[in-house]
């Protein structure tokens, strides 16, 4: 798997013209940050402008799925679009992604690069006394309009075209999470209206992005070596893992049982600790009762020591492929893997998808659940940010939308490492970010 993150030394060589533009400039500062998404909206706001420069960035960003979710056809189109432009290295990037896709996704982003159109100077935009009156507008204008005004407030919701594509809805979903309405992704007259009324300011203090906790990188591995057994050194506790050229990957197949005894729960066998962990999470929301959880036929569970304090932030690039199983991403404290800690499950094949669970000497607790549909397995990777600050407020982001957020004070130790559990499924994960004090 090939790391393509780029130094800021290397960028500066590229000679950018435009960077005398106070969007790009300030993208780029984001970028250095790694505050990727608010890279991606300057970027962004270039490139629809024509800035080769910028759609090269911008297919960068869609390409490592870095503050949007990883796609491939919007990477391919940004780097068709600034080759055309004469970028001196967008025709290479553009080739060397070519080999990673499917001849479908290959004609879908040359259509939509041929399609591509420039966005109007900012000067002919509407400003708020000229907007149309809603009661004119048809479908397609008012999905323009909305288009128009999640850009302006920060969500990136791609060109304002009309269209009603998943970025459109994904960046709907996010406004509506963040104002605590029902996250629907629906273009509705009430909505444009709702955000009309919306402020850039004061969406931003709605839903700020998770805290940034300190620059120290404790944990990063995209695994490009191909040996997931040094630099640094994971620990198998059970089960098999590979290297690929996508990441670290783990297949476990499960099977149906019907009746299923009370256990009691040991640190000793971690295995009873997963499957008690999904158990109790299908049982209190009601989803599938216990004679009908799949069970693993040998879990699979990796580990690797990365000491980070009480606050963190991990970021996560994840694949799913198959809808069935569960797996289990968290911190652990103490020279026990399968101790006390928290553990982020996400469970494709039943309800909640995702939940955030304590487990302490012996015995979880769901502390935070997500109970609206979630479906990872499209063969792409997505993108999981989990913070905790000083004040033990977690949140949960996956693909920019916040889906769980809770106070928890009851870990106050540091963390010893980072562990990984499948359930059944086939995951991979393509690379791991973790950053504390």
């Amino acid at each position: 798997m090939i790391n393509i993150r780029i130094p800021l030394l290397l960028i500066l060589l590229f000679g950018y013209s435009s960077l005398a533009s106070a969007n790009y400039a300030e993208a780029m500062r984001h970028y250095e940050r790694q505050e990727y998404r608010q890279a991606l909206q300057g970027f962004g706001e270039s490139a629809r402008r024509g800035d080769a420069d910028a759609q090269y960035m911008l297919g960068r960003l869609h390409e490592t799925g870095s503050g949007t979710p990883q796609d491939f056809v919007q990477a391919h189109q940004w780097y068709n679009l600034a080759a055309a432009r004469d970028h001196r290295h967008a025709a290479e990037a553009r080739d060397s992604l070519t080999s990673r896709m499917t001849a479908g996704q290959i004609a879908e982003a040359q259509q939509a690069a041929r399609a591509w159109k420039p966005d109007e100077p900012p000067s002919s935009q509407p400003s708020p006394s000229s907007r149309p009156d809603i009661e004119t507008l048809s479908d397609r204008q008012g999905v323009a309009e909305i288009q128009r005004e999640l850009n302006r407030l920060g969500y990136d919701a791609g060109p304002v075209d009309g269209a009603m594509g998943r970025r459109t809805r994904n960046a709907i979903r996010e406004f509506q999470a963040d104002m605590e309405m029902a996250q629907d992704g629906h273009a509705s007259a009430a909505l444009l209206r709702r955000l009309r009324e919306s402020e850039k300011e004061a969406v931003t203090a709605a839903s700020p992005p998770p805290p940034a906790i300190s620059p120290r990188v404790v944990l990063q591995d995209d695994f490009s070596d191909g040996d997931y057994r040094r630099s640094p050194a994971w620990t198998v506790l059970s089960g098999d893992f590979e290297v690929d050229d996508s990441g670290l990957r783990s297949i476990v197949m499960t099977q149906r049982t019907s009746e299923r005894e009370s256990r009691r729960l040991s640190a000793d066998r971690p295995e009873e600790i997963g499957l008690a962990m999904l158990e109790l999470i299908l049982e209190q929301t009601g989803g599938v009762k216990r004679d009908e959880v799949a069970t693993p036929v040998e879990p699979a569970r990796i580990f690797v020591n990365a000491p980070v304090d009480n606050a963190f932030r991990m970021e996560l690039q994840l694949a799913s492929r198959q809808g069935s199983g569960s797996l289990e991403l968290g911190l652990f404290q103490g020279n026990r893997p399968n101790g006390s800690g928290y553990r982020l499950v996400y469970s494709p094949g039943s309800l909640p998808r995702l939940s955030l669970v304590r487990l302490t000497s012996g015995s979880v607790e769901v502390i935070a659940r997500y109970e609206e549909r979630l479906d990872l397995e499209d063969g792409r990777f997505h993108s999981i940010v989990w913070s905790r600050d000083e004040s033990g407020e977690m949140q949960v982001h996956v693909d920019d939308r916040r889906l769980l957020r809770v106070r928890d004070t009851e870990l106050r130790d540091r963390f010893q490492g980072f562990l990984m559990a499948n359930q059944g499924g086939d995951y991979t994960l393509g690379r791991i970010r973790l950053q504390g004090r």
